[in-house]
């Protein structure tokens, strides 16, 4: 399986169901800082060990579900508004400019 990262975003203010976004991103399509800074934040996120996290969406707010295939680690994790963990955050903000860049 190849390294990549996925974001599918949903919700958020005047979400109409069935028009979530999703970013896709293959890692060996990435210039070299752009995947190790990719991979510094996920593991300044310990994003393949932390705990999910436990407080749901707020009205309004988006939800996001970040997956990550890193060598032979991977993971999915659903985040909602507003993200507690700027480490994570972060990470989430990277995946989805990425992908809105097109890698």
């Amino acid at each position: 399986m190849a390294d990549e990262a996925r974001l599918r975003v949903e919700g958020g203010f005047a979400h109409i169901p069935g028009r979530a976004r999703d970013h896709a991103v293959a890692l060996c399509d990435l210039a070299p800082g752009a995947r190790d800074e990719l991979c510094a934040l996920a593991d300044a996120a310990d994003f393949f060990g932390c705990a999910a996290p436990d407080h749901a969406a707020r009205p309004d707010a988006r939800t996001y579900t970040l997956a990550l295939t890193l060598g032979d680690r991977t993971r999915e994790l659903r985040v909602a508004e507003p993200i507690r963990d700027p480490a994570l955050a972060q990470l989430v903000s990277a995946v989805r400019r990425l992908g809105e860049a097109g890698g």
